[in-house]
């Protein structure tokens, strides 16, 4: 038995070594005593082995757990990164793709991290996830909006193009020339339309 637990120090995964020792320990408590002139220098081989393997199992847990601690200050900053986004302040197509390429990223960069202590792995998946639908939910509103702005636009546009056909020109030029740059302004004044029109 003690040979078996000497051997599990190169077993490569930490995990199996540690069950397999349990399993020895269970069987050292079976087996029952030794003779007494053995007994110290065998419990003392047997438990050498065993601290090496906790030893071994514990650092593991512990390097584990500084690196999900680890990750986790790094979830939070993503969270609060996209949570810190003034998104009153975008106000074109240009800046939205921008913004959204930067969220993108975040979220790549939060599959690649790792994970987390598994008491706050839902509590920030869940407040990762609420922020990025909250930065989508925006956006989709903005261009919902931008969307029935231009379709508005558009009609404008269309009946100032109407009044331009039916637009009948007199014999004063100047004057014919003040309302062809009266309908330039209102189109200006319009407003944009969708690239597709």
């Amino acid at each position: 038995m003690c040979e078996a637990a000497e051997k599990l120090a190169d077993e490569k995964q930490l995990n199996v070594a540690f069950q397999k020792l349990q399993l020895l320990h269970n069987e050292w408590r079976e087996l029952g005593p030794v003779m007494r002139e053995y007994r110290e220098t065998v419990w003392e081989r047997f438990k050498a082995a065993s601290d090496a393997i906790n030893k071994k199992h514990a650092a593991y847990y512990q390097d584990r757990k500084a690196q999900e601690t680890e990750n986790l200050s790094k979830k939070e900053a993503l969270c609060e990164a996209i949570e810190a986004i003034d998104l009153s302040v975008v106000r074109s197509y240009k800046q939205w793709d921008e913004i959204t390429n930067q969220v993108l990223q975040w979220q790549e960069e939060w599959k690649k991290i790792g994970s987390v202590p598994r008491k706050q792995s839902d509590k920030i998946w869940l407040r990762f996830r609420s922020a990025c639908d909250e930065f989508f939910a925006r956006k989709a509103e903005y261009y919902s909006s931008i969307k029935s702005e231009e379709t508005e636009n558009l009609a404008k546009k269309r009946a100032i193009i109407e009044q331009v056909k039916q637009f009948e020109f007199g014999e004063d030029k100047n004057q014919n020339l003040a309302v062809i740059k009266d309908f330039q302004r209102q189109w200006a004044e319009i407003g944009y339309v969708s690239q597709n029109e």
